[in-house]
């Protein structure tokens, strides 16, 4: 669901030891591998956090998506998910924000399962994100819609030193009438690495 025809997934271009390991806030372990996509189960609860996060107006979508939309727009590329034990807790995916001369800037959709908010599944998976996705061929991330009444996503990019570009008025149309903007975000990764500690 964009607006351009993006190319294939290529296979990741650096190896990165996975799974990604961290922990919950109350010291649980929580593995980032990719999307197990023979894993209906796997499939199928990505499937309906996203559908949860397109009824609650985080992403643009205004209607749920069944199986076969769901794959075609967040199974399109690169997906990473979120594992509690066997259970997929959250996921995000990695693919180009733009087509050509500018597909090595890379756009992420991220989706926490509501039980599990507010315990680190974010920050960990914004962290493996810094990681994948230069691993995927990527310079650069661009976040085009991180709506206004979204705060903790919101948090999260400016804590992890996103930069603000700018503000789309009224991106959104809310079902009661009114609108709300989008803040679009951008972080380029090399400098991530390049930051004191």
């Amino acid at each position: 669901m964009t607006c351009y025809v993006l190319g294939d997934c290529l296979p990741m271009k650096h190896d990165v030891e996975l799974p990604i390991r961290g922990r919950l806030s109350d010291g649980r372990e929580l593995w980032i591998n990719p999307l197990n996509r023979d894993n209906r189960a796997h499939l199928s609860a990505v499937n309906d956090m996203l559908n949860e996060e397109v009824i609650s107006g985080t992403y643009p979508q205004d209607s749920p998506m069944d199986f076969d939309q769901f794959m075609a727009y967040y199974c399109s590329h690169h997906v990473f998910t979120a594992l509690l034990a066997d259970e997929v807790i959250g996921a995000f995916y990695i693919k180009p924000n733009y087509p050509g001369r500018c597909a090595h800037i890379c756009n992420g959709g991220f989706l926490v399962d509501k039980r599990f908010r507010r315990q680190g599944v974010g920050n960990l998976m914004a962290d493996a994100f810094e990681v994948l996705a230069p691993a995927c061929g990527y310079d650069a991330a661009f976040f085009n819609l991180v709506f206004e009444d979204n705060p903790g996503s919101i948090a999260l990019w400016e804590m992890k030193d996103y930069k603000r570009m700018g503000v789309v008025p009224d991106a959104k149309r809310c079902l009661d009438g009114t609108s709300v903007n989008a803040i679009m975000f951008y972080k380029r990764f090399n400098q991530a690495s390049e930051k004191p500690h």
